[in-house]
């Protein structure tokens, strides 16, 4: 097993000789690659497009790899590296027996049957055998492993099949570099970096022929995009979401290139409904992008609430003491500006457990007035002032709660009301919805192509990854394994699975 230094060293050797190799003399390559008839062309060097390369390299096809970064990897630099099959060999030799069917029972039961049933099932049923793969290749998951995901949104899996390495995401990664890197250096797959797709290039009929970096035009039979989201670039996340960017915490290429790619020769798009604005977290500043600094703990199991949760209209919008994860995402999606404000007092700040995990009340005291999403006021008005909530609202929910503390009847049914807000200051902590995943994809059928929003294929064109969006095989929740699984499992089908030239 790699240590982490190992990893990050290995990693950073393979980055580097990559990146030489891959941008030196980049016009020539451009000219070259012009000349060549290839067989597939990938846009994007991560979790999707490594293995659609490698498998359709073993079956002799010409494949050219382009990526706008200066190494490959993608999001698998920084991703936790989960993933989840079922019917590996792993789960047998620890006497599990499982079975896609049941699998897919539970990606539908915990997506709330949004994700999309076609897409999913062809996931969940070559799953298994990318995981096996994976874990024949060098892959070594944490010794506990696999499991449930126990504790996770409705209780995770029925059955344990959910995994990962020490060293998360990299670890993945390590697997796939060491069957792509002999690959390039054969030349059995054409590796460009720091090279971006400025177009597609489509036929009169509609038929995507290849693709175009700056003036050079290069063309192949088949296109595939696996060129990851769009959570870095905050204007595309407002156009599809219609919701702001809050922060930055993604793989620093995830522009949104696939989708505009995909867009410009007529696909079609979902999802934008299903996008997971989480439980909220307290960004680190007030200018957006920023990233995530602290968060409250809304887990009631673990900390039952004394403080009520209000939107920008200063009003209620969920039963604080029900509250899960998934019902507090979906509340919280339909709040404007994906914004709400815990707010409370200074007996319930001084009485009530902290609400910060590892925070003193001391340390919180001290963010207040000098932390910008930390707030404290003489006065209800006051503090709706400071944290950007309407007043006349926040004044009337205040006392129609300290009502219910007091007769025992909450307008939504809350039971576990400790204290009122009374006694003066008061206080508000912004929270602010945001997610690290784009849930805005490209629409594909079981065979992966791009659909026009008729439902018609467009020739030529394939899509894997988080290209597709997250809410295809989550849904607007959470499904243990289902972003890595199904990208590596869509780029393996496809190298395995698209028609060559003879």
């Amino acid at each position: 097993m790699y240590s982490d230094l190992n990893v990050e060293m290995n990693m950073d050797r393979r980055n580097f000789l990559g990146s030489a190799a891959a941008t030196s003399a980049l016009p020539a390559r451009l000219r070259a690659a012009e000349q060549t008839p290839w067989d597939i062309i990938i846009v994007g060097a991560g979790t999707a497009g490594l293995p659609a390369a490698i498998f359709a390299a073993r079956r002799n096809a010409k494949v050219l790899v382009i990526d706008a970064a200066d190494k490959i990897g993608g999001t698998l630099h920084l991703a936790g590296g989960e993933i989840s099959g079922a019917g590996t060999k792993l789960q047998s030799a620890k006497g599990l027996k499982d079975h896609p069917d049941i699998h897919y029972a539970d990606v539908m039961r915990l997506s709330h049957r949004t994700a999309d049933p076609d897409v999913t099932r062809l996931a969940v049923d070559h799953g298994g055998a990318t995981l096996d793969w994976l874990l024949d290749g060098g892959l070594i998951p944490l010794p506990e492993h696999p499991v449930t995901g126990e504790g996770l949104d409705d209780h995770g899996y029925s059955v344990p099949r959910y995994l990962w390495g020490k060293n998360g995401g990299r670890d993945l990664l390590a697997v796939m570099a060491k069957q792509f890197d002999p690959l390039v250096t054969s030349g059995k797959v054409t590796l460009m970096l720091n090279a971006r797709v400025s177009a597609l290039l489509a036929s009169d009929a509609g038929a995507v022929e290849g693709v175009r970096i700056g003036d050079t035009a290069i063309r192949g039979r088949h296109v595939i995009l696996t060129t990851g989201g769009y959570a870095m670039n905050p204007d595309v996340f407002q156009r599809m979401v219609g919701q702001p960017a809050y922060a930055a915490g993604s793989y620093p290429q995830s522009q949104g290139d696939g989708l505009s790619l995909a867009t410009s020769v007529g696909a079609a798009l979902r999802g934008e409904k299903l996008h997971r604005p989480g439980t909220g977290s307290i960004m680190s500043a007030d200018k957006f992008p920023a990233t995530a600094y602290a968060r409250f703990n809304t887990v009631v199991e673990k900390r039952p609430p004394w403080e009520i949760w209000v939107n920008a209209k200063g009003g209620r919008f969920i039963r604080e003491d029900k509250a899960n994860p998934y019902t507090l995402s979906r509340a919280l999606f339909d709040q404007p500006r994906l914004k709400y404000a815990i707010v409370f007092d200074e007996t319930i700040l001084s009485e009530a457990p902290v609400g910060i995990p590892g925070w003193t009340i001391d340390k919180m005291r001290e963010h207040f007035g000098t932390h910008p999403m930390f707030h404290r006021a003489e006065t209800l008005a006051e503090l709706a002032v400071k944290a950007g909530l309407d007043g006349p609202g926040l004044e009337k929910t205040v006392s129609e709660y300290n009502a219910s503390v007091k007769t025992g009847g909450d307008t939504f049914g809350r039971a576990h009301m400790p204290r009122p807000i009374a006694t003066a200051p008061y206080y508000a902590i912004i929270h602010l919805g945001h997610s690290a995943t784009s849930s805005v994809g490209i629409v594909i059928d079981k065979d992966m192509r791009a659909l026009r929003a008729s439902g018609e294929p467009i020739a030529g064109l394939y899509a894997a990854g988080e290209v597709l969006g997250s809410c295809v095989t989550l849904g607007n929740a959470f499904c243990p394994g289902m972003m890595l699984t199904p990208a590596m499992t869509f780029g393996r089908l496809l190298g395995e699975r698209l028609p060559l030239s003879t």
